[in-house]
């Protein structure tokens, strides 16, 4: 926002006056009377008044200390906040968050004029676990020293389901009824209803790359190591399903009835919609074997992952949202 300008012009008056007398006369000038100079204009006062809820529950956060660009103050009991600074030029400040019962919060809001803001902080204790939070978020469990910006669709994605593999050959109708069936329950499930059931389209093509597309493939070679991959929230990315695995592999992804199990298809679908994998065999986003073939995702998965998906992609750790929209280079898990 461009700062505004007041351009005074300063008027100087000469007065011209005249003397007469009897036996002559005589014209004097008088020195200029100097106008005050404007006063410098001043930003317009601003007025934030904030209200702070908890992310996981809605409750409101009394305690909790906030900076506003240079302005300080604490939530009452109600999670009420106001802030009165002087107008920025850019538009936007820095709020920040601090408590002993909340992970410490940063975001941007707009402060161009008089304002309310509603804004939620993850509340400590409880259901939630920080460690936990960055393995399935933040892939803390692989690689807790590098951990990952978040990642995840900001719409319903359409699925594409290929019915051959790479190499033409058809899939098995039972399968490809289990892995849709499987798939659009588990788009609104895994995101706490954020996204909606999937429109799935079958097909031999593919819609790789496409904005606002999952496809879903089969590799023509058998696969001895692993029954799936997928690309981690990628807008016209790709689940891979490991369709030709042989008896013999040490790994099992069947199940009676069909070639692919539906608690692989779960798994996938948790990493195309931004998660990673986890500590113990009891969630679904374990990357190891699992005893139930019908494994579901656990309560603390959910939980945590619907918190993920109240939050703007490109958040980093522990909980600042960036600047803007961050693009971030495509990223494949097993």
């Amino acid at each position: 926002m461009s700062r505004r300008r007041t351009t005074g012009a300063i008027l100087v008056l000469a007065t011209a006056a005249f003397l007469s007398g009897c036996s002559s006369s005589s014209t004097s000038l008088s020195a200029p009377t100097p106008s005050p100079a404007p006063a410098p204009t001043s930003r317009p006062a601003v007025v934030v008044t904030g209200h702070v809820l908890a992310t996981n529950g809605g409750q409101p956060l009394g305690g909790v200390s906030v900076r506003v660009g240079s302005t300080n103050g604490l939530t009452d009991t109600a999670g009420m906040f106001q802030a009165t600074f002087q107008i920025q030029e850019q538009g936007n400040s820095v709020l920040l968050l601090g408590a002993s019962h909340i992970v410490p919060r940063s975001l941007l809001i707009a402060t161009t004029s008089t304002r309310e803001v509603s804004v939620d902080a993850i509340a400590l204790g409880g259901a939630f676990d920080l460690n936990f939070y960055r393995e399935i978020v933040r892939n803390g469990f692989e690689a807790p020293s590098t951990l990952e910006p978040l990642r995840r669709w900001i719409r319903t994605p359409n699925i594409y389901l290929k019915t051959v593999d790479e190499a033409g050959e058809a899939i098995h109708g039972p399968t490809l009824d289990l892995i849709e069936a499987t798939a659009k329950d588990a788009v609104p499930r895994w995101t706490s209803n954020v996204l909606g059931t999937p429109i799935v389209e079958r097909g031999t093509g593919s819609r790789e790359g496409q904005s606002g597309w999952l496809t879903i493939k089969f590799p023509a070679e058998q696969a001895t190591t692993y029954c799936g991959r997928a690309q981690v929230a990628v807008d016209g990315g790709w689940i891979e399903l490991s369709y030709h695995v042989p008896p013999s592999a040490p790994i099992n992804c069947r199940v009676p009835g069909a070639v692919i199990a539906p608690h692989i298809v779960r798994h996938e679908i948790g990493h195309a919609l931004g998660f990673w994998h986890t500590d113990t065999i009891a969630d679904l986003m374990w990357g190891g074997q699992w005893s139930d073939p019908n494994q579901q995702p656990s309560a603390r998965e959910l939980y945590h992952a619907a918190i993920a998906y109240r939050r703007p992609i490109g958040n980093v750790d522990p909980d600042t949202d960036g600047a803007s929209t961050v693009n971030l280079a495509p990223m494949t898990v097993r």
